[in-house]
């Protein structure tokens, strides 16, 4: 017997071929040891092959150079991995029937002892005529245990059943091969996972039908891959069971983001329709994305550049409602680095976006109250003070010179002691709209408590203050007051240098200062009566 490959070369050959060709190991191709005219015919039979394979064994009655004997040669194909091979049996043609199918038959058993996979035959009842090395170290047995046994009793019963009609059609020569997974008993009784190709070959020189069949099986151990497919399996299921009740979608695409694989039940609730649409267009969850997030979104999901991504967008419904989602994923690569799989949520952060603007409005709200007097809207001594110690700061780094003004309500009291706190405080609110309407866009003014504002004039010498201190002392506006009742501003000014220590000093020396005019004012009123 020999094995060629679809060039053929001889790729393996019994004791016997070796004595028949006397094959050098420089000349392995088969057409160096029979005529040319021969060699053609069986080429040509290769080279149909694999696109079209006969389910009649080739047969060719050939001589060889170095024997001048003819032989009948027989060729069946055998399915292997990345081209097919093709067993060959050699018969020599004589009358005598019993020796040819003894040859064969040791021939046979020799060729399978030679190759490195597992390999037995049997005859046309499925009993072991013989088995190689590989094969019998598989199930645990040695050849002698294995011949003349049945292959059926060696099988799991329920797999043993499901291949009689694949063996039956491979003896009526329905198919020329078959293969099939199935598990083998092995001899200390647990199961072996294992992949069979069976293929039929036949000897005419035998004189009985029955006896000229034979089934040469190559096994491979498919054991460990089973487990694996048990593990995937298993982990599919718990994969199925969590994404299938989580409120968030769970999507996962091929190598290919436009071949959407598998999406959990959320994206019907979510995306509100179909995820039938889904698996027939991969881009049809665009279509409810907000069109002014469809370009990121569509740009980052089928990016096959990146190697994972997380955005928002949101999804915009016919009625107006607008849903806000977090879509975020990886991918997923093998062993080699190449991807093979995408895998993706996209989670509901409607509530969660509303809840953040409401604590942002919360927030500003309460800023606003800290940061400014609900009475009259201007500063409080809080955000002032805050902006003081920031000037002081800036002058100490650059120099650049501002004033501070320290100011109060002469007159208040009186007035709201005797016209009330609503009078008072229609007062208040006048002097604070007095103050900001003559100070500019760079000053800043606040309310201290009581009656006593503050205004910072930014960058502003002494030199340059007296503009405005003289706006800020004019007639104070919008204020009706019954009788001689009026307010007036006493204002102290005190700019930043040097010998001022701290924000706090600054604040001091500017209420000193206008202590110190509010009481000259005073004594030259007296002064002025005393005259009149």
């Amino acid at each position: 017997m020999i094995l060629l490959n679809d060039f053929g070369e001889i790729v393996h050959r019994n004791a016997e071929c070796d004595l028949l060709f006397n094959i050098h190991p420089s000349r392995p191709v088969f057409n160096d040891y029979v005529a040319e005219d021969v060699w053609s015919a069986l080429n040509a039979y290769f080279s149909e092959l694999p696109s079209s394979i006969p389910n009649e064994p080739f047969s060719f009655d050939i001589t060889l150079h170095q024997t001048k004997m003819r032989y009948r040669f027989k060729a069946n194909v055998a399915t292997t991995f990345p081209s097919p091979s093709f067993v060959v049996v050699l018969s020599p043609l004589s009358q005598n029937t019993a020796e040819p199918k003894r040859r064969a038959l040791e021939q046979g058993k020799a060729f399978l002892e030679q190759l490195p996979v597992s390999m037995a035959m049997l005859d046309e009842y499925g009993i072991f005529v013989g088995a190689n090395r590989a094969f019998c170290d598989l199930l645990g047995y040695d050849e002698a245990s294995l011949v003349d046994r049945m292959e059926a009793d060696v099988t799991f019963a329920p797999d043993a059943n499901c291949e009689t009609p694949l063996r039956n059609n491979l003896k009526c020569h329905i198919d020329k091969q078959y293969s099939v997974d199935k598990r083998y008993i092995h001899k200390d009784g647990h199961q072996i996972w294992v992949r069979v190709f069976v293929s039929l070959t036949t000897d005419s020189e035998c004189d009985s039908a029955n006896d000229n069949v034979r089934y040469v099986i190559a096994v491979i151990d498919i054991h460990e891959e089973k487990q694996l497919q048990n593990v995937i399996a298993t982990s599919e299921r718990r994969f199925r069971a969590i994404a299938e009740n989580i409120s968030s979608v769970v999507w996962m695409s091929g190598a290919d983001p436009q071949r959407v694989l598998y999406a959990n039940k959320c994206y019907r609730s979510v995306w509100e329709e179909s995820v039938d649409k889904l698996y027939s267009d991969a881009r049809s969850f665009l279509d409810r994305v907000h069109p002014a997030d469809r370009e990121i979104a569509e740009s980052i999901r089928f990016n096959t550049s990146g190697d994972s991504w997380s955005i928002n967008y949101r999804l915009l419904f016919d009625d107006g409602r607008v849903k806000h989602l977090r879509d975020s994923g990886h991918c997923v690569f093998d062993s080699n680095g190449e991807l093979i799989y995408r895998v993706g949520t996209s989670t509901d952060i409607t509530a969660e976006i509303s809840q953040r603007d409401n604590m942002v409005v919360m927030a500003k709200k309460l800023k606003e109250l800290v940061d400014y007097d609900s009475l009259t809207g201007l500063k409080s001594r809080h955000a002032i003070m805050t902006d003081i110690q920031e000037s002081f700061q800036h002058f100490k780094q650059t120099n650049d010179p501002s004033v501070l003004v320290y100011i109060d309500a002469d007159g208040f009291k009186g007035i709201n002691d005797t016209l009330g706190h609503d009078v008072g405080d229609k007062v208040l609110c006048a002097i604070a709209k007095h103050l900001t309407s003559h100070i500019r866009d760079t000053d800043v003014a606040g309310r201290i408590g009581g009656d006593e504002f503050i205004v910072l004039l930014r960058h502003t010498s002494q030199e340059d203050v007296a503009q405005i201190l003289e706006r800020l002392c004019s007639e104070i506006h919008d204020i009706s007051l019954p009788g001689d009742m009026k307010v007036s501003l006493s204002l102290g000014a005190y700019d930043l240098s040097d010998e001022v220590i701290t924000a706090e000093q600054w604040l001091n020396d500017a209420d000193k200062t206008m202590y110190h005019n509010k009481r000259a004012r005073k004594r030259a009123r007296k002064s002025q009566l005393k005259t009149q």
